[in-house]
């Protein structure tokens, strides 16, 4: 039997972890750790599409696990130009790998400031640019997120920074971050509402607003993410595409964050039409 790399080896990275919490966690709870994020399945995946990177590699999971990505609204993206593609994150997960290849149908060269943590998984190095969402990032980090917004590369961005939660009911994103549009003042980028479908268990909004009820500010539910995502193979993730907005529209009329909100709520609508 072929012999499958850990890529992803909880047990090793908390023995190896300046946290002295971490090296001290039990076996057994490392063990249950180990099955909730579905390490095995996601170094098997990983393993299957090993000798492909960027695009490629992400081409090949949403293969492997028989997920479609179905565009609408094609005729909304130019041919050429520098864009902010601005998304929806309902999942966490496969809207991500769906947004990447959605985009790469278009431009070859795409890029998305992103969990640092991702950089575990080095097939995804080329289209991702680490960042710490945890905290304040290094002047050379801040400095390679600026070269990137000048450069002409396409940008994939999730406002949110985090996935989508159960709000009154209601599967959104939280408020959006207005991050992406002061870039785009800042880097003349127009950009693109993008609208993704999905959602995950009952179960993790559930874990979710419990932690919220309790005052738990980690975000515990998180670690369900590769399982959710586990169960999302076999299905049709649909992208709707809008119009650009030009970033000479972000007057001062509103300051940035409520640009930032008005976008979020033209994505949701495209999402219902």
């Amino acid at each position: 039997m072929e012999k499958i790399e850990k890529v992803i080896d909880i047990r090793s990275a908390f023995k190896k972890s300046n946290s002295k919490l971490l090296r001290s966690v039990p076996g057994f709870m490392v063990t249950i750790l180990e099955k909730l994020i579905c390490q095995d399945e996601m170094n098997a995946t990983i393993h299957r599409s090993r000798d492909k990177e960027g695009i490629a590699f992400i081409k090949d999971v949403l293969e492997g696990w028989k997920v479609r990505v179905n565009i609408k609204g094609r005729e909304n993206i130019p041919a050429s130009g520098r864009f902010i593609f601005a998304g929806n994150h309902p999942v966490g997960g496969i809207d991500a790998l769906a947004f990447y290849s959605m985009i790469s149908d278009f431009f070859p060269d795409v890029m998305s400031p992103t969990n640092e943590l991702l950089n575990l998984i080095p097939n995804m190095r080329p289209v991702m640019l680490g960042i710490n969402v945890f905290g304040k990032n290094t002047r050379e980090t801040a400095s390679k997120i600026d070269g990137l917004f000048e450069s002409d590369i396409q940008i994939m961005i999730f406002p949110s920074g985090e996935v989508s939660r159960k709000i009154k009911g209601v599967i959104s994103d939280p408020v959006w971050q207005k991050t992406f549009i002061t870039k785009a003042v800042k880097h003349r980028r127009d950009i693109i509402p993008v609208h993704i479908t999905g959602r995950n268990s009952g179960l993790f909004y559930f874990v979710a607003n419990l932690r919220k009820s309790l005052g738990i500010k980690m975000y515990i539910e998180t670690i369900l993410l590769p399982r959710e995502m586990m169960k999302q193979r076999n299905s049709v993730v649909t992208v709707t595409v809008g119009q650009p907005i030009s970033y000479r529209l972000f007057t001062n009329e509103k300051n940035h964050h409520g640009w930032a909100q008005e976008i979020r709520d033209a994505v949701y609508k495209m999402g219902a039409g």
